[in-house]
Formats: structure tokens, C-alpha cells, sequence
């Protein structure tokens, strides 16, 4: 029993000793635990020799740490401002080649997308990266782009699961009339397309027995008529670039005949995936009248085919479908 006490007191007192440790390696890992305790982790990290934040390594933080307050975003500039060796003169310096327009819709930059460093690339953004001479925003930020910043390439960038598009396929009720109204051109590209996927998805979509009403819900971003309505939408905004812009009076055949034309740009649709990351080329680029478009390296997106009804077959009305593998387009 006084053997067992005397134990039990030794015990007791190593316990209560600061200074007693088992192995000198318990006092290392102790060490180690305080400092990883005190030690704090910063919000971005980077390459000590890369002279840019990395437009990935940016994104991909982002993604596991959301910004939903205003002091967010003030820890995010301070952090900025610590690690980016970048200023503002080295900004104003870098002339930018691009003009993006874009879609508000679309959650990640064209600086994201194509990793490209700041200050080389320029965007306008607006519900469904709509061109049209009569909004003088888009209009004045593509003739500020070519006139002063002088750019080289003037791009459309569509992204599948636009929700300006969604918005121009479902019409819904609870939208507001603002949007309903900008998104008025989509919808009757949506309404009078003959291209085969979105014909498909607008029978489908129409009332029926069963389906008084029709669907109303918004397709799924895979669905094959909405994607094909997207790039339907980026090439009208291209197509519109061509016919009425600063670029149609450029190019004419009366500016033309002078001896260098003032504007020398190319304009070109894109589709971003937000699924994959892939950018899309549609085959729709347009330059100065005489030059070579130069090679767009992203995969193309097959040629679209349009649903042609035949005017001898008086049972099909708009709005009715048959085999699409037994009629071929014309």
C-alpha cells in the first residue's frame, strides 16, 4: 500500500511539471502544434516567380471559398494588393488585342477562360451577349474597343445554360417585363428557327392533350435544342455586327477604295462550356473584305441543319414533327 501511494505521488508531481517532458521529440510536435495554432494561411497563394496572379489558381480558390459580403471582397483587395506585382501604369501599357461581348449570366471572365494576364482583354456584358445598333451601350463599347483601344478581334462569347436564353424559351410569367423585353429578340429567334434541335424542343414544349398549358419549366442546360438555341443566339449577334455596326461602314465597298481602310478587326462566335471548359467556335467569323480570317484553333461545333417542311404535305403544320432521318435538308 505505501509502495502504491508513493507511486501514485510521483505521478502527480510529473504532471504537474512543466519542464517534464517523455522525449525531447514531444517538445518538437508540441512546437509544431502551437505554431500551426498561431500560424495564419493566406487567402491566395502564387508562384514567386510568376509576375501575375494565375487566372486558375484564382478561380479555383474562389470555388472553395464564396464571396457573399462586402467584407469579403475587402479581404479579397487587401490580399490582392499584397501579392499581385502588378500596377496600374504596367495595366495602362498592356494594349489590349480583345473585345469580348458577353453575357452577365456567364459566372466566370474571359480573363478566367483563357488565362489571359490583365489588361488584354476588354468586355462589354449584357443578358444573352445581345448585339444591336440600337443599344448604345453595347454600341459605343464596341466603336470605343476598335476606335481607341484599338483591338484585333472582336469576339461574341455564348456559354450553354444561359439563363437570358432559358428566359426567352420558358416566357415565364414571373420574369420582369424589363427582361422579358430585352430578351425579346431570343425569343423570336426561338420561336421562328428551322434548326432541327430547337424545332424539336419548341414542339415538344407546345400544349397537347394531357398538357393544356404546355411546359412551362426551363429545359435542362443538356438539352440539345437549348444548346443549339444558344449558339443560334450568338451567331445573330454576330450577324448583326456585320450588317449594322461601325464595322458594316468600314467595311463597304465605298470605304473600301480608299487606300488603307481605318478599321482592320475580325469578328468571331465562341461558345463556352461551363460543364467541360471547352470553347466552341461556330464558323461565323468575318473580317476586312480581301483578308484572310485567321485560323480559329478551337473544335467547331457541327454544322447546324434546319427542318425543312415540304409544301406538298398539307397534314404538317407548324408546330408538327416527323422523322428527321427520312428528310434530309436541303
Amino acid at each position: 500500500m505505501i509502495l502504491l501511494k508513493s507511486l501514485t505521488l510521483f505521478t502527480l508531481l510529473l504532471l504537474a511539471s512543466p519542464q517534464v517532458s517523455a522525449h525531447p521529440l514531444a517538445l518538437h510536435l508540441k512546437a509544431r502544434r502551437n505554431d500551426a495554432v498561431t500560424t495564419t494561411t493566406p487567402l491566395y497563394t502564387r508562384d514567386a516567380q510568376s509576375p501575375l496572379l494565375d487566372s486558375a489558381n484564382s478561380t479555383a480558390h474562389n470555388a472553395s471559398k464564396s464571396v457573399h459580403t462586402l467584407q469579403d471582397l475587402y479581404v479579397g483587395n487587401s490580399n490582392f494588393r499584397k501579392n499581385a506585382r502588378l500596377s496600374a501604369a504596367e495595366v495602362a501599357e498592356e494594349a489590349p488585342s480583345f473585345m469580348f461581348l458577353g453575357c452577365v449570366d456567364n459566372r466566370v471572365s474571359p480573363a478566367a477562360i483563357f488565362n489571359a494576364p490583365a489588361g488584354s482583354i476588354m468586355s462589354h456584358n449584357n443578358i444573352g451577349n445581345q448585339y444591336s445598333a440600337k443599344d448604345p451601350s453595347a454600341d459605343a463599347a464596341i466603336a470605343y474597343a476598335i476606335e481607341h483601344a484599338h483591338v484585333q478581334h472582336v469576339i461574341v462569347l455564348g456559354h450553354y445554360g444561359c439563363k437570358g436564353v432559358e428566359a426567352a424559351i420558358t416566357q415565364s410569367s414571373t420574369t420582369t417585363s424589363l427582361v422579358r423585353a430585352w430578351v425579346k429578340p431570343i425569343s423570336h429567334l426561338y420561336a421562328r428557327t428551322r434548326r432541327r434541335e430547337i424545332v424539336i424542343l419548341r414542339d415538344s414544349r407546345m400544349p397537347r392533350r394531357g398538357l393544356p398549358d404546355g411546359i412551362k419549366t426551363a429545359p435542362p442546360a443538356s438539352d440539345a435544342g437549348f444548346r443549339a438555341l444558344v449558339e443560334e443566339n450568338v451567331k445573330q449577334a454576330v450577324k448583326t455586327l456585320r450588317k449594322n455596326s461601325i464595322l458594316t461602314t468600314a467595311y463597304s465597298r465605298r470605304a473600301m477604295k480608299t487606300a488603307v481602310p481605318s478599321v482592320d478587326v475580325f469578328v468571331h462566335g465562341l461558345v463556352y462550356d461551363e460543364v467541360t471548359g471547352e470553347v466552341h467556335d461556330l464558323h461565323v467569323s468575318f473580317g476586312p473584305p480581301g483578308k484572310a480570317i485567321p485560323d480559329v484553333p478551337f473544335a467547331a461545333v457541327a454544322a447546324a441543319k434546319n427542318f425543312h417542311r415540304d409544301s406538298f404535305r398539307p397534314g404538317i403544320n407548324r408546330g408538327k414533327t416527323w422523322d428527321f432521318g427520312s428528310h434530309e435538308s436541303h
